[in-house]
């Protein structure tokens, strides 16, 4: 039930010779059913055979499906950053002036530059695995059982029996 037809099974194969119903059933054809009292002039018994053919077919157990998908999660990391000030300070002084002072009148420009770390962050991609999906196939050989039928006839010769001292067979001749 709710399965598909199977070749040789439920259809017949291309070319196979198939009986009526009448003579799948084993009943006799039309020309050998006889009313009674009535005589026939001869008919015709078909001897019918099935044979057993086995065919195949693809059935699906399902399926494996890999999906990718990207997934965020936060990261961090500790980093010490250094940060330059420069500070300007006045402060009085009351000396002479000095050897390293003599130069104090004239023009001078001292310069400081303030300079501060700051962190730069760059991403790597990297492949860390792979998954692969492979296909195997098998063969393996299966026996099927099952029955097929035929029809044989049996004919009871009864000419003659009373006047054939020779005849030893009980009068039943199995023909095939």
């Amino acid at each position: 039930a709710g399965q598909a037809p199977m070749p040789g099974r439920d259809t017949p194969p291309a070319g196979a010779a198939t009986g009526t119903a009448a003579a799948m059933a084993g009943s006799p054809t039309p020309a050998t059913t006889r009313a009674p009292g009535t005589a026939t002039t001869g008919g015709t018994i078909p001897l019918v055979e099935e044979r057993l053919q086995v065919g195949k077919r693809d059935v699906s157990h399902g399926s494996v499906r890999v999906r990718s998908y990207v997934v965020e999660t936060p990261a961090e990391a500790q980093v010490t950053l250094r940060q330059d000030h420069v500070e300007v300070n006045r402060r009085p002084v009351d000396r002479p002036l000095g050897e390293a002072d003599r130069n104090g009148f004239q023009d001078r420009v001292v310069e400081a530059t303030e300079s501060a770390e700051e962190a730069v962050v760059d991403k790597e991609a990297r492949v860390r695995e792979e998954v692969v999906l492979r296909k195997t196939a098998e063969e393996r050989t299966e026996t099927v059982r099952d029955t097929v039928r035929h029809t044989e006839v049996e004919v009871e010769d009864e000419r003659g029996r009373a006047t054939s001292p020779q005849s030893t067979s009980p009068g039943r001749d199995p023909i095939r």
